[in-house]
């Protein structure tokens, strides 16, 4: 079967992105021309140490994403370098923020693309690790989510409480228990053979139905074996809770840069919120839904409004911005080598 090669339009996705930060600018113009001069005197005097360390934190939670994603990959017998790793993550944020959806938008369809291209790895394979080490992902930010909320307002209400630990549990049971199960039933294969089948009709690559179901029950497979022992689930847990306690830190030392002392249950919140409202598909990289949801936080616990923007400018500015310039320059480094390597033909 003649595999789906995705394309990407990277001048409007670039465009977009434009687009998105001169809105953004414009609303924040308006919104408060006195809180944005404050902001842009903040950004001016905060301290330079501690933006580089935040910036140092941030390329250390891509090495860390690496390594889980190098878990998930060993544990259906991949081996792939950490380099190589590394490189493909970089190129794979900049896909995420000229998509639309933070975190999500071009991974991982365009991660396992270039897995496939540059290491012969088979798609069922590379969209197998790419699930299967963010299979505990929404855990730990729920968990986040709940216990910054806990910490902030469960003390004088129990009910609240009851509630706040009632969703975990049920959030908790749902991540660990539901995915293992469909891939370990195989719930639903011919169903999503179909619309592949159907999708691949639609740029004219359809192909055998019985193949298209073969090559599905391959990545459901190679799926459940990264989450099939508690071991393995334990691994990507605790390289994922990692991650997390480095997002919250560099929001920590962003804040510290700024000669502000934040309390741990408003870092929590700030670094779950944004990355769930960020997932909804309305402007590349999450634009204008994570920066407002994460002023909108930073306000509700208490930080000045000009701080609060001044933060949410150096985070962005790291996790969006930078990301997107180192991104499209090892995108670029990688598509010269994609296109000088030779092509094998290698199963899906």
């Amino acid at each position: 079967m003649d595999e789906y090669k995705p394309k990407i339009n990277l001048r409007k996705s670039v465009f977009l992105a434009a687009l998105a930060i001169v809105l953004m600018a414009v609303a924040g113009w308006l919104l408060s021309r006195e809180n944005f001069y404050q902001m842009i005197e903040a950004v001016g005097g905060a301290n330079r140490l501690f933006i580089a360390s935040a910036i140092a934190v941030y390329f250390l939670s891509v090495g860390l994403w690496a390594t889980r994603w190098q878990a998930a990959l060993y544990f259906i017998n991949c081996r792939i370098s950490f380099g190589v790793r590394y490189l493909i993550l970089c190129a794979a944020i900049f896909l995420n923020n000229i998509t639309p959806g933070a975190r999500v938008g071009g991974d991982p369809f365009g991660r396992v693309y270039m897995l496939h291209k540059l290491e012969n790895t088979p798609y069922s394979s590379g969209m197998a690790s790419s699930i299967g080490e963010r299979a505990l992902t929404p855990l730990i930010i729920v968990s986040f989510l709940m216990a910054g909320l806990l910490l902030q307002f469960g003390k004088g209400s129990l009910q609240l409480t009851v509630i706040l630990i009632a969703v975990w549990v049920l959030a908790a049971s749902a991540t660990i228990f539901i995915p293992r199960l469909f891939f370990k039933k195989r719930i639903a294969v011919r169903g999503i053979s179909r619309i592949t089948n159907r999708v691949l009709g639609w740029f004219g690559k359809g192909g055998n139905a019985q193949e298209i179901i073969e090559n599905v029950e391959i990545f459901y497979s190679n799926s459940y074996a990264t989450i099939d022992k508690w071991k393995k689930v334990l691994v990507i847990g605790s390289l994922t809770l990692l991650l997390g306690v480095l997002d919250v830190f560099r929001l920590y030392t962003i804040f510290l840069a700024l000669g502000y002392h934040p309390t741990l249950s408003m870092l929590l919140v700030a670094s779950a919120l944004p990355t769930i409202v960020g997932i909804i598909p309305f402007l590349p990289g999450g634009l204008v839904v994570v920066e407002g949801s994460l002023i909108s936080v930073l306000v509700l616990f208490g930080v000045p409004l000009n701080l609060a923007m001044a933060a949410t400018a150096i985070e962005r500015g790291i996790s969006f911005v930078l990301s997107t310039i180192v991104g499209a320059g090892v995108f670029s480094y990688l598509g010269v080598k994609m296109a000088a390597k030779p092509k094998i033909r290698t199963g899906a």
